[in-house]
């Protein structure tokens, strides 16, 4: 009996959730940190698409995960509450941000100087969000 409720609840917590899930989170920090955990795992997918051959996945998987810290930069603006004032949950995004961002550009070394462009326009999004984070919280008092 005790497997069997461990084995359920491993099966409840593979499920990551989507985009429209994580919109519909009431929190705005909670919203905003899961928006940036859903951006790493579709890096990671994007990753794992890349290396089965799939261009066309991985291109659609980096479009979602510029998708999720755009959801999370939103959320974070909606709070209300700035990096400088509360650092906590931008650090949080932000050193999140820039892990991903350096899985990025190890998968563009990977590639082909065509399948580049597939990495260039989401790395964009993520480096911008993610140098506003930052500048935010180093920003002098």
């Amino acid at each position: 009996m005790g497997a069997l409720i461990t084995i359920l609840l491993l099966l409840a917590q593979a499920a990551p959730p989507s985009l429209d899930q994580i919109r519909s989170e009431p929190n705005l920090e909670r919203r905003a940190k899961l928006a940036v955990e859903f951006a790493a795992a579709a890096e990671r997918r994007a990753e794992a698409a890349y290396t089965a051959g799939n261009m066309a996945s991985t291109a659609s998987e980096l479009k979602e995960m510029a998708l999720g810290v755009e959801l999370a930069q939103a959320a974070f603006s909606q709070t209300g509450k700035t990096p400088m004032r509360h650092p906590g949950p931008y650090k949080s995004a932000e050193l999140k941000t820039q892990e991903i961002l350096v899985r990025l550009a190890d998968l563009e070394k990977r590639m082909d100087a065509e399948e580049r462009a597939a990495v260039e326009g989401p790395r964009t999004k993520v480096q911008d969000i993610h140098d506003e984070w930052f500048d935010g919280i180093m920003r002098k008092k």
